[in-house]
């Protein structure tokens, strides 16, 4: 039989009764029904999760949403989790909200926000009522990828959302919603285009009509990503979304941008931040991301918006973070998400790494209001908690979601299963023991990132061929540790041969050349380029 991955861990399934043989037909329906399945694990390496919130002290209570794998619950600040989501027809987490003045009512948006390819798009907005224990869809089924979702503070009902849309294509069912109704009914607030949608929300705690907002348009292709456009903006409402009013200038970026996070202090709400993703001035309405962009980075407005200062270069790949949230007590202690997350005592002006010894690639940051000391943090390895600010962290590995992109099996008795996960490398264990079930201790990680193939070698259940991301092969000796790569085709080996050419064409690079060899390495260089076109092998992320 073949092994599935399921959103939480990995499972086999095993038949009642002896004497199946496998073949080319689809299987019985009565085979089918008789099938059993048991989970092998595991939860050593946890996986993406895309957000995480909790209720303040004393309480011990915590909520994760999991990228590919539900809503979880924890009463005990992490130490052993419950998933509340599973009888829901998604999987797909993107972001959850829990109302200040009745923490029995829980809010979650599904499809995440954070737009690598194994991004998956989700079915709507959630209710609950009795702390998570039953759910409600609240509509906005089409929407597919929701951003944000910020709770009135004083009245539960009044809730806005940031729905993203859909990744790969056109669509209107995207933009900024309200409801002032606990969610019968929606009101599209804002909507920027058929290829822009909204990401970030964050509210004025003073007063709440008072809100910004961040669009952002982005598409995907299935071998790359378009970030940014002339519909990403920051926006501002003063009377609860019947308006608004796009921030730009007074030392805002005026160029195209794409993702931008938002947040506002809540110890002083005239200051507010803006993580954002930023183009030069005077390129045009298409936004080319790059690396370390002169005008990308965190912003930060003490005059509620008016006026804006950069105060911080770092903004790594905005389109997988772009999350900032304040202390509630401290308008200059901020966190901001890029990778790693880092934290800033002076509102950006110096940062240093937040999370010691944590998994990087940070999507979710949670700051009880109550105790800023505790505060917890949803990334690609799961979720890691702080009581003392940040000195020390608890990363309990207990959560079954990693992302499995295939699964292998060898031809050892009893089999082993090895799979590539989402950033948490090629894990293997055994398919059972002599006795009892399988443990996270009868797991290993062989091999480390983001890996998607993992198949063995049928002569030998020691050696393995795995893939990790755009089609990096590696050759791997489980008993041996040695790992061999297989170097995949690539237009700079001919380019390089080219230059090579070049060189003999010029001869002595400190004397004058003559036409005729400039001609010649003209013609050279467009051959060159041809060549490096014809070879530019587009690799998907799971090739």
């Amino acid at each position: 039989m073949t092994v599935r991955p399921l959103r939480r861990g990995l499972w086999v399934v095993a038949f009642a009764g002896s004497g199946v043989v496998a073949a080319a037909q689809a299987p019985d329906s009565l085979i089918v029904a008789a099938a059993r399945w048991r989970s092998i694990g595991p939860a050593l390496a946890s996986g993406r999760l895309s957000d995480v919130v909790g209720i303040p002290g004393p309480s011990k209570t915590l909520f994760v949403a999991a990228a590919a794998g539900g809503v979880w619950k924890s009463g005990n600040n992490g130490v052993t989790w419950r998933p509340v989501f599973d009888d829901k027809r998604v999987a797909s987490m993107g972001v959850l909200a829990i109302a200040a003045t009745d923490t029995q009512v829980i809010w979650a948006g599904t499809g995440e926000a954070n737009l690598r390819y194994p991004s998956e798009p989700g079915g709507g907005v959630f209710k609950s009522t009795d702390g998570g224990s039953s759910w409600q869809l609240m509509g906005l089924e089409r929407t597919e990828r929701i951003g944000r979702i910020v709770v009135h503070p004083k009245d539960p009902n009044i809730v806005y959302v940031a729905a993203l849309g859909a990744l790969y294509g056109r669509t209107t069912e995207r933009g900024l919603y309200k409801t002032s109704d606990g969610g019968k009914s929606w009101v599209l607030s804002k909507f920027i285009d058929d290829r822009t949608g909204f990401v970030d929300i964050a509210m004025d705690p003073r007063n709440p009509d008072v809100l910004y907002a961040t669009s952002w348009q982005v598409r995907r292709t299935a071998y790359s990503l378009e970030s940014g456009g002339p519909g990403s903006a920051l926006w501002k409402t003063e009377n609860g979304g019947r308006t608004w009013t796009e921030i730009v200038g007074h030392g805002f970026p005026t160029g195209v941008k794409g993702r931008i996070g938002v947040a506002v202090a809540p110890s002083n709400p005239d200051i507010v931040y803006a993580l954002t993703e930023a183009a030069r001035p005077g390129t045009g309405t298409t936004y080319v991301p790059e690396y370390h962009a002169p005008f990308s980075g965190l912003y930060r407005s003490a005059d509620a918006g008016r006026t804006w200062a950069k105060t911080s270069d770092y903004n790594d790949r905005p389109f997988y973070y772009s999350q900032v949230r304040v202390d509630p007590r401290d308008s200059e202690r901020i966190y901001f998400s890029s990778s790693p997350l880092q934290f800033s005592v002076d509102g950006g002006k110096t940062s240093r790494l937040a999370a010691q010894g944590v998994h990087i690639d940070t999507h979710g940051i949670w700051i009880d209001p109550s105790d800023p000391e505790r505060w917890a943090i949803a990334d690609d390895g799961g979720f890691s908690i702080t009581f003392d600010k940040g000195g020390t962290f608890l990363s309990p590995m207990n959560l079954p979601v990693a992302q499995f992109y295939h699964v292998g099996l060898d031809n050892a008795v009893p089999y082993r299963v090895c799979a590539g996960a989402q950033d948490n490398g090629v894990l293997c264990g055994p398919s059972r023991r002599k006795s009892g079930s399988t443990t996270n201790a009868d797991w290993s990680l062989e091999q480390g990132g983001d890996m998607a193939y993992a198949i063995p070698d049928p002569s030998d259940p020691q050696v393995w061929y795995t893939e990790s991301t755009s089609g990096m092969l590696t050759r791997l000796n489980l008993q041996t540790g040695e790992a061999t790569t297989a170097r995949k085709p690539h237009w700079e080996a001919r380019y390089q041969w080219w230059e090579d050419s070049i060189a003999t064409v010029r001869g002595n690079p400190l004397a004058p050349a003559p036409k005729a060899v400039i001609d010649a390495i003209k013609m050279l260089r467009v051959r060159q380029h041809q060549d490096s076109l014809d070879l530019d092998i587009r690799f998907g992320w799971d090739a």
